[in-house]
């Protein structure tokens, strides 16, 4: 647990694009520093789309069932908006302003009862929280460093980089790139050179490669350990400066 006074150690887990597994990322990354002895937060800032299928877990609930916190779902999740869509468009079209300072209050909150937070981003770094704040300004708020999910096939290459260049741009510090494999490769491919390319251009380092594993996020149990053999924890709990914790 945070001492009074100690600057917060949090972690956003961001994506190049929508559909690229920052859901599982975070979930990967909570489990493993929790099973190397840090106590360690989840939070999704906000969430949209939480109406859609009744017998769904929205994606903070999920997090909070999967990685055992025990933190109030408000805190956890600050705004849970219904439209499956950017939060600004979501939250406009339930009459709602959403507040950047509530958001970082949660986060404060969370920090207090843990060592670390690890935060999931919501979509891509230029998603629109209000009018005039992007996700990528929140991190800088909240004083976040950002791990960048990445896939490893066509496209990547630009998408990362692009990524990069925003983050940079805007002074918020980058620990590396953690990439997955959402869907399965196509058949006879070799994505090396992608990963090996990202990695030269951007100068950053990965902190692992996350396997294809069928039925996520509902077959989570049966994959979790091979997921997290996928991360290289050593390394990130140094990023992190944790690693007098574990």
């Amino acid at each position: 647990m945070s001492s009074p006074g100690q600057t917060p150690r949090g972690v956003l887990i961001t994506g190049t694009d929508t559909g690229v597994g920052k859901t599982i990322v975070t979930a990967v990354v909570v489990t493993a520093l929790t099973a190397n002895g840090i106590n360690t937060g989840v939070m999704k800032p906000i969430a949209t789309g939480t109406s859609s299928g009744a017998d769904a877990l929205s994606d903070p609930d999920w997090l909070a069932s999967v990685t055992g916190v025990g933190d109030p779902p408000d805190l956890i999740a600050p705004y849970r908006l219904r439209t499956a869509a950017a939060p600004l468009i979501a939250a406009a079209r339930e009459g709602l302003a959403i507040e950047p300072a509530r958001i970082i209050g949660a986060f404060q909150a969370l920090s207090a009862r843990h060592d670390c937070v690890v935060v999931e981003g919501i979509g891509g770094v230029l998603v629109p929280v209000t009018p005039d704040l992007f996700v990528a300004d929140l991190a800088r708020q909240m004083g976040l460093s950002v791990l960048i999910v990445a896939r490893t096939g066509l496209g990547s290459i630009n998408h990362t980089l692009m990524t990069l260049e925003c983050l940079r741009s805007r002074g918020v510090p980058i620990l590396g790139l953690i990439f997955n494999h959402p869907s399965p490769p196509p058949a006879g491919t070799d994505e090396s050179d992608t990963v090996r390319t990202i990695l030269r251009l951007s100068g950053l380092p990965s902190f692992g490669e996350l396997p294809y594993c069928a039925g996520l996020p509902a077959a989570w149990t049966q994959h979790r350990n091979r997921l997290v053999a996928g991360l290289s924890v050593h390394g990130l709990l140094d990023a992190l400066g944790l690693r007098g914790l574990a």
